[in-house]
């Protein structure tokens, strides 16, 4: 399946492939992201959804440099559409093509920007979720003492 869309002369192009790996990559991050911060009933759950998390990163390589590329690709992407954001001048935005291009310069550089912002917060996010499962560990063991 190719991705078609109008460019700016009403011809139709092919969309780059990245573009749609990149999206892949917003809504992966996205949907872990929600499951690692739904609450959890209890400390067991929690330390199941980590193990999983931790398992899959820590067992697949191919996942991570997989990862790794698209976050490399990622941030390529950003800043060739910051710098046709930025290499625009107002008095250019005369036609409404040149407007359309601007608008999907302007909805990449969203795109691959929430992208790399969830990647660092999804790593944080389990950083967190981990401490927390530790050291409700460490009082639930402390309670069991006493």
């Amino acid at each position: 399946v190719i991705l078609e869309y109008p460019d700016s002369k009403g011809e139709r192009e092919k969309m780059d492939p990245g573009w749609l790996l990149l999206f892949i990559l917003l809504v992966t991050e996205a949907a872990a992201l929600s499951i690692l911060i739904l609450p959890m009933p209890n400390n067991t759950i929690r330390g199941w959804v980590l193990n999983f998390f931790s398992k899959t990163w820590a067992g697949s390589n191919i996942l991570r440099y997989m990862t790794f590329f698209l976050l490399l690709l990622n941030v390529l992407y950003f800043g060739s559409s910051m710098s046709s954001i930025y290499s625009v001048e107002a008095f250019d935005l005369q036609t409404c093509e040149a407007k359309l291009d601007y608008f999907r310069h302007e909805r990449n550089s969203y795109i691959t920007g929430f992208g790399l912002f969830l990647f660092v917060v999804l790593q944080r996010i389990v950083m967190i979720q981990t401490q927390l499962h530790d050291t409700r560990d460490k009082v639930k063991a402390i309670n069991k003492k006493n």
